[in-house]
């Protein structure tokens, strides 16, 4: 349905609704609702009349001022709610219904496809004498449904405040404001960041995510001339209670900075402080060119305290949690936390304080609270992949369509479970470089791979049933666990430890990461037993409240409040004997009609007995039913005991989640050993495939592999793969320059030598005959022609600096791939720059180099250095068609030489170039291939290789 614009009328069966709250006792009882165009009648005239903009009325020829309305109450109220929270848009409880008003009823009309009702639009409008409405403007969606809704508002990126009514219509009717309007506050606010709810169980929504992703965080400060700059970040998961923080130096390109990015993957963002230029034209790229179009990220900024303010908020924060902590390990734990907040970095420290104070809003600022949560973004355990090889490399998503299929993470995903997978996606964008625990990761897959024990089928059937412990985890500590969800998360520990309960004890494996994990498994069982057996599982499958707890004697006040709704009850059936005496007759009994219960009905000839004071509920022709003011004030006092106990229901849960939650590390500890024995068999999954092997580990840098294939274009491509071989190590050759035709297949070659390495060092076998591996400490690549036009970068531009960066970072154990250097200028100029970059590595840094070029003169240097440079080309085959063009029919096997030509015009061709145009290409081509005699090639060739290699070093 298509929303109204403002001064449009509604023209139809809707209802035009106030904000008058019509449920609230006291006020607008006698108003009754009225549609938009009848409204409009009524205040403008039965005759042709129009608003004019300065809030006068024309009619018949007069102006007329609109009388100003006094505000009500509840206007009043949703006015002073709002402008606290400007940023939100703010969805007001009604009765059974909730609306959004002014601007925030014009967006939810748009984004959500509802009715949007014309109105007030502002605040000030709302305030202003001259007033051409009388109400606001607004949207309405039903009670039952605003999760749904407001899930799609925080997916296009906007803040959404839920307000709701605290006080129900028994409660206020016996307390001293039953004369005033109903108590409302800001009871949930949510963004994308923040939804750790289970709103598709809430809204009916079939397969809804709940992980909501990282909220990503930042502070910086210059420390150079050069724009440099020393960056703060915390980055966490609510959803899953992961914290990562890091304090590092970034260059005036924020290369740092967009690889961080890219491998936490915000779906929010909060600045705290000024940030530099150079800054956010990188957080705009990233989210501009990593994000679909459906997938809004938030950006928010926030005051940054000092770094003094910071500490003494810590201190603070944390003795408040000690001393209201419930236990004494409690207390000792949030003094841990405390201790280790204190040595983190100046810039980190400045993060965690804002950030708590960022969360209080959400009430989600409990996740600073974990012990061992905190977690460093760089550990010298792990390599980092950069932002341009997560990208070049496809490890997270594609470069066609930038999804998840067709990315190595894709390839090696056989997971069970989502915490299994979001450890998966770590262990990818993290391959180990630490020999000893890469070794035991591969050493426990190859066991598995071997292992006939039931104990893994058990454990894979296991997986595939499980929820979100993770998730369900951290809803507990947060207090928003349901009953349903309760039962669902402590049913499937249970399920867990009844099906290993000896592996406490017991250590079959060899691999001491398995026996770690198994013995994890059971830990929690006497703990987990005992909080099943405190409450009803029946009761917590139907969130019924009022019969969770088993041994209600511990919890008194809810038993007080059921034997005091039992005491009224008892006073109504006492109650019917006296009506019988009242009326004169032995037969009477209640009755219930409409949703009333408790009724007296009498037949219409015999209500001349019924006393004056009693009140006609309903009737039929034939009978009449009553209340006797008895019944009322009983009903009433019924009423009241029964929210009374449904509050009381409540607290005694949310005591009874704090102690669950007080187990939570533990929880979590068997959380992740399922996580890791998870990740586990994903890998032997993808190790069982044809043709994969397990990679053997040496100290010298290399990578020697026979028979090496693209583990994802394999699976994708219909027909076969063409293997290849490759043999680089830092003690001989340790640079290949490939040639080749254009489409040969020499960038696929050098990323599935890349993807090899890579997936060896993330423990998996890999899709070759064999393979040798050195640890590698990092890959770095230049591949692709694109510019940097918000940096105001061309596509040279933004080359060499890539090519600067990874010339100060790269080591001997690295491994980098350049892909056509050089490209983006003149030959001349292109040839030199590749020139001096190919010999800078080659001689000074001596790192694992693969250097594709279309610049044969550069393969002169495996001549100059034979022990450590060699030539390959991508293999092709050459012949005459008919019509006398040349064919090249690709081989994509990669064999020792030169390729002295890339056949350009055979891609023309494929294109679909017109033939024209490449008939005269090649007539160019040969004239300039002619013009250049051997002589003039020779001493081309002599300028380019005179150069110095130090051409443009620093």
């Amino acid at each position: 349905m298509i929303g109204i614009r403002r001064g449009e009328s509604a023209v139809g069966g809707s209802a035009a609704v106030g904000i008058e709250d019509k449920a609230s006792a006291g006020e607008g009882a006698d108003e009754q609702e009225s549609s938009p165009l009848s409204d409009l009648r009524c205040r403008f005239g039965a005759e042709s009349e129009a608003p004019l903009s300065d809030g006068h009325v024309y009619v018949k020829g007069k102006a007329k001022t609109a009388k100003p309305k006094k505000l009500t109450a509840m206007v009043e109220q949703y006015i002073d709610i709002k402008s606290q929270h400007m940023d939100a848009i703010i969805a007001f409880e009604v009765g059974y219904k909730f609306y959004f008003y002014g601007e925030d009823a014009r967006i939810a009309s748009r984004e959500l496809n509802i009715v949007f009702i014309p109105g007030w639009m502002t605040i000030e409008e709302a305030t202003s004498s001259n007033k051409i409405y009388e109400k606001f403007a607004s949207a309405i969606v039903p009670i039952e449904r605003i999760y749904f809704h407001t899930k799609r508002l925080t997916e296009k990126g906007y803040k959404v405040g839920i307000v709701r009514q605290l006080e129900t219509a028994a409660l206020k009717a016996a307390g001293s404001n039953r004369n005033t309007v109903f108590k409302r506050e800001l009871a949930e606010v949510y963004t994308k960041g923040t939804i750790v709810d289970d709103f598709s169980k809430m809204s009916g929504m079939v397969g809804a995510s709940q992980s909501s992703g990282f909220i990503f965080s930042m502070c910086e400060e210059l420390s150079g001339k050069n724009q440099n700059a020393i960056i703060g970040l915390i980055a966490l998961s609510p959803s899953t209670g992961q914290v990562i923080f890091e304090e590092f130096e970034d260059g005036f390109l924020r290369g740092e900075l967009e690889t961080r990015l890219l491998h936490i993957q915000p779906c929010e963002i909060v600045l705290i402080g000024d940030v530099t230029k150079e800054s956010e034209k990188v957080l705009k790229t990233v989210v501009s060119h990593h994000n679909n179009s459906s997938d809004t990220i938030r950006t928010e900024r926030i005051k940054k305290p000092t770094v003094e303010n910071a500490r003494d908020h810590l201190t603070q924060y944390y003795g408040n949690k000690m001393q209201t902590s419930q236990t004494h390990d409690a207390d000792k734990k949030i003094g841990e936390v405390l201790e280790y907040t204190q040595s983190l970095s100046s810039s980190v420290i400045v993060c965690l304080s804002a950030m708590i104070e960022f969360l209080k809003e959400y009430r989600l600022e409990g996740i600073f609270e974990l012990p061992h949560c905190f977690e460093d973004f760089k550990s010298r355990s792990h390599m980092i992949l950069n932002g341009n090889t997560l990208s070049s490399l496809e490890i997270y998503r594609n470069q066609t369509d930038f999804t998840e299929k067709g990315s190595l993470l894709w390839a090696l995903d056989q997971t069970r479970t989502r915490f299994g997978q979001r450890l998966l996606r770590k262990w990818v964008g993290n391959p180990l470089i630490d020999r000893e625990e890469l070794e035991l990761r591969v050493a426990a897959v190859e066991e598995i791979k071997e292992s006939r024990s039931e104990r893994w089928s058990t454990l894979v059937s296991l997986l595939a049933k499980l929820p979100d412990l993770e998730n369900g985890l951290i809803r507990i500590h947060y207090g928003r666990c349901t009953r349903s969800e309760l039962y669902t998360v402590l049913r499937a520990f249970d399920q867990v430890c009844s099906a290993f309960p000896t592996a406490v004890t017991e250590r079959p494996w060899r691999s001491e990461i398995i026996n770690e994990c198994f013995a994890l498994l059971p830990k929690m069982s006497f703990e987990i037993s005992k909080f099943l057996s405190e409450f009803d599982h029946k009761a917590a499958q139907h969130n019924d409240k009022y019969h969770f707890f088993k041994d209600e004697d511990e919890y008194r006040g809810i038993q007080d409040e059921k034997l005091g709704i039992i005491a009224v009850e008892n006073e109504l059936d006492t109650f019917i004997v006296e009506a019988r005496k009242i009326l004169q007759k032995s037969y009477i009994k209640y009755s219930s009609c409409s949703g009333n219960d408790y009724l007296i009905e009498l037949r219409n000839q015999e209500l001349r007995t019924v006393p004056k004071n009693w009140v006609k509920v309903s009737g039929t022709k034939n009978v009449s039913r009553f209340h006797a003011p008895e019944v009322v004030s009983l009903l009433r006092e019924r009423d009241q005991r029964r929210e009374a106990l449904a509050i009381a229901c409540d607290q005694y849960y949310k005591r009874f989640l704090v102690r669950i939650s007080e187990r939570y590390q533990d929880l979590r500890n068997t959380v992740q050993a399922l996580a890791k024995l998870d990740c586990l068999l994903s890998l032997v999954a993808v190790s069982k495939m044809p043709a994969y092997v397990k990679p053997t580990f040496v100290d010298e840098p290399c990578i020697k592999v026979e028979g090496g294939r693209h583990p994802m274009v394999e699976q994708l491509i219909l027909t076969s793969f063409v293997p290849n071989d490759i043999d680089i190590s830092s003690s001989s050759t340790h640079a290949m320059i490939i040639t080749g035709p254009n489409m040969g297949g020499k960038s696929s070659f050098v990323r599935q030598t890349a993807l090899i390495a890579i997936m060896g060092q993330i423990g998996c076998y890999v899709p070759a005959q064999s393979a040798t591996l050195g640890l590698l400490d990092a890959v770095y690549t230049r591949m692709g022609a694109y510019d940097n036009m918000m940096a105001g970068e061309s596509t040279f531009m933004v080359e060499l600096h890539e090519c600067s960066d990874i010339m100060r970072s790269a080591t001997r154990r690295s491994l980098v791939l350049l892909d056509e250097v050089g490209r983006g200028t003149g030959p001349i100029d292109g040839v030199a720059i590749a020139h001096s970059m190919l010999s800078h590595f080659i001689t000074d840094v001596k790192a694992l180099t693969l250097f594709i070029t279309h610049y044969p003169m550069l393969c002169s240097f495996a001549e100059q250095y034979p022990k450590h440079v060699a030539n390959y080309y991508m293999g092709y085959m050459e012949r005459q068609t008919e019509d006398g063009e040349t064919d090249i029919a690709f081989l994509y096997l990669a064999v020792p030489g030169i390729a002295h030509r890339s056949y350009g015009l055979n891609v023309a061709r494929l294109a679909d170039l017109p033939k024209s145009i490449i008939t005269c290409a090649a007539e160019k081509s040969a004239e300039l291939e002619e013009s250049l005699s051997s002589t003039q090639q020779l001493n081309w060739y002599a300028i380019l290789l005179s150069m110095r290699s130090d051409l443009f070093a620093d």
